[in-house]
């Protein structure tokens, strides 16, 4: 099967150590029946091991992650005991055509630098058409506000908004307190539409993310830029922070994306 990603993909690199977000807490992680095959007969590992999961320890911390922020597997036995989820992450894949597109989540604080801040055009390596709107996103010389009111309206407030993602299942309290202020104090429509048009660049980068992401699913792409930027206002927050909470809170999270289906 061919493997499809996007032009910026070979320049992703975890930042280990350096990362503010660890993606080695916080989450369960299920490990594949190959790594545990391998990790039963080695008891430094098997014993952080119950019910197919790492024993997660104080705030949700990974067993093997070293107070550095340095992974004790790795560093003890290399890189290719990892399991398939710690190797993988944040890559993510879809399949369309008999062809494998892969790419990375913005959940991963340096994935989202990347990604939003890259100057260069949107392409598929191998070269592939650029599928769901993609081309246009790129291509439409009108503001990116406008072009998001074109593809798809708004139709609700942003206090609405607000608080229709109350709703949904929620993992970190800031994110809570966010969506509570845009609630109570939700951003005028016309600011919303300035503050996107000033950092015309990243808002495309944004939704083509998420267009690559959720292939065909416009009103996600377009719903999530309005949020995240309206949240962005409100909160003084840097766009790659609240980017990287949208996708911790919204895409891996199986009940919150069965909402945009």
């Amino acid at each position: 099967m061919a493997i499809i990603v996007p032009k910026y993909y070979s320049k992703f690199q975890c930042i280990a150590d350096k990362c503010h977000h660890t993606c080695c807490a916080g989450w369960e992680i299920d490990i594949d029946p190959d790594s545990l095959e391998r990790y039963k007969d080695i008891p430094d590992i098997s014993s952080h091991v119950k019910d197919g999961s790492y024993i997660l320890e104080a705030e949700e911390r990974c067993p093997f992650l070293r107070e550095d922020g340095l992974c004790r597997m790795i560093l003890t036995y290399g890189e290719d005991m990892l399991c398939n989820i710690c190797k993988d992450h944040p890559r993510f894949r879809n399949y369309m055509g008999g062809e494998e597109y892969m790419g990375l989540g913005l959940c991963c604080e340096e994935a989202c630098t990347l990604i939003l801040n890259d100057t260069e055009r949107f392409e598929l390596v191998p070269p592939r058409p650029l599928p769901f709107f993609i081309d246009t996103v790129q291509d439409d010389p009108s503001p990116v506000s406008e072009l998001l009111d074109g593809i798809y309206p708004d139709d609700i407030s942003c206090a609405e908004r607000a608080d229709e993602y109350l709703k949904f299942e929620r993992l970190d309290d800031k994110w809570t307190r966010l969506l509570e202020d845009l609630k109570n104090s939700p951003v005028d429509p016309s600011v919303s539409a300035a503050f996107m048009d000033k950092d015309d660049r990243r808002f495309r980068n944004l939704i083509i993310y998420f267009l690559y992401r959720h292939p065909g699913n416009i009103f996600l792409a377009c719903d999530a830029a309005r949020l995240i930027a309206d949240i962005c206002i409100s909160s003084g927050e840097r766009l790659e922070e609240i980017s990287r909470m949208y996708s911790s809170e919204i895409e891996y999270s199986d009940e919150n994306l069965q909402y945009f289906e």
